[in-house]
C-alpha cells in the first residue's frame, strides 16, 4: 500500500479541504454537524490537559500532523515551545494566523514536512503529540511515523497520541478504504493491538488514558439528524453532549464498554526503564 501512497496528493487534499469548510470540520468529521465536531474537539483537548504533567512552561513539544493547530495552540497557551509539523502548507498558514491572533506566535514554529522522516536530531523533545493523523496514513508510513516520534523523544519524555478504535461497533463498517483515493484522501482503522505490537518491539510502554464511548454513541445516533432539529431541540442535544463529555473525561478506567463503543483512545507512550 505504501508504494501507492502519494504524500504530495495527501498534502493537496488537506489544503483543498481547509478551503472548502470551517477549520474544525477540515480536520475532524467533514460532514458532521458543528456541535458534534465541537464536542469531539473538546474531548481531545480536555483529555490532553488532564494528561499533561505540571510545569509545561519552557518545555519543547513536537506536534506531528498539527493540521490547523488545535493541539499546538493548546500546548503553546500552557507555556510550551511547540514545533508544528504538517504536509499541508495551507493548514500551517492557518495555524500561524491563529498563533498571532492568540498572541502565542513566539512559542510556535511551523515546518512543512512528512511525518515519517522528520528533520530533527535524536532525543530533542520533552513531549510529542500526534492527534488525528495516524488513521490517515497507510500502515508502513504510520509505523515509520511512530518510530520517528520515539527517536525524537528525550529518555524521560512521553508521546501522547489519539488513535481510532478497530474494535468499535461504529467504525468497523465505516472504514472500507484499502488504498489512497485519487483526490489524495486516505483513512483506515488503527487500533490498540497494532500500536501495542510496535511499542513492545521498541520497548515502549503503552497506557490508555482516555476513551470516548459516550460521545461516540451520541455522535453516531445524532450525526444525520442534528441539523434538521429545532433550535430548542439542538440546545437539548448540546446538554446531552456536555453530559457525555463529562462522563468520558471522568471515567476512572477504560472498561469493556469503552473498548466496544469508543471511537478513539488517547494513549501515552513512554520509553521503558
Amino acid at each position: 500500500m505504501s508504494a501507492k501512497y502519494s504524500k504530495e496528493a495527501a498534502a493537496g487534499f488537506w489544503s483543498r479541504r481547509l478551503k472548502s469548510t470551517d477549520p474544525l470540520a477540515a480536520v475532524l468529521t467533514y460532514n458532521a454537524p458543528k456541535i458534534l465536531n465541537e464536542s469531539y474537539d473538546k474531548w481531545e483537548r480536555e483529555s490532553l490537559k488532564k494528561a499533561l504533567s505540571p510545569g509545561l512552561v519552557g518545555k519543547k513539544a513536537l506536534d506531528i500532523g498539527c493540521g490547523t493547530g488545535r493541539i499546538s495552540l493548546t500546548l503553546a497557551k500552557l507555556g510550551a515551545n511547540v514545533t508544528c509539523v504538517d504536509l499541508s502548507a495551507a493548514m500551517l498558514k492557518h495555524l500561524n494566523f491563529e498563533a498571532r491572533k492568540r498572541k502565542v506566535a513566539s512559542k510556535i514554529i511551523t515546518i512543512e514536512s512528512s511525518a515519517d522522516k522528520l528533520p530533527f536530531n535524536d532525543n530533542l523533545f520533552d513531549m510529542v503529540t500526534c492527534f488525528g493523523l495516524l488513521e490517515h496514513l497507510p500502515a508502513a508510513v504510520r509505523r515509520k511515523t511512530i518510530l520517528e516520534a520515539f527517536r525524537l523523544l528525550k529518555p524521560t519524555g512521553k508521546m501522547l497520541a489519539v488513535i481510532n478504535n478497530s474494535g468499535s461497533i461504529f467504525l468497523k463498517n465505516s472504514y472500507p478504504m484499502k488504498e489512497q483515493q485519487r483526490n489524495g484522501y486516505f483513512v483506515s482503522l488503527v487500533g490498540l493491538d497494532w500500536l501495542e505490537k510496535i511499542c513492545e518491539k521498541q520497548r515502549m510502554k503503552v497506557k490508555v488514558l482516555s476513551a470516548n464511548p459516550n460521545y461516540a454513541a451520541m455522535h453516531y445516533i445524532l450525526s444525520n439528524s442534528v441539523d434538521s432539529l429545532t433550535t430548542k431541540s439542538q440546545e437539548g442535544i448540546k446538554d446531552i453532549l456536555r453530559q457525555s463529555l463529562k462522563q468520558d473525561l471522568e471515567a476512572a478506567s477504560i472498561s469493556k464498554f469503552s473498548r466496544f463503543l469508543a471511537s478513539h483512545f488517547l494513549v501515552e507512550l513512554r520509553k521503558a526503564n
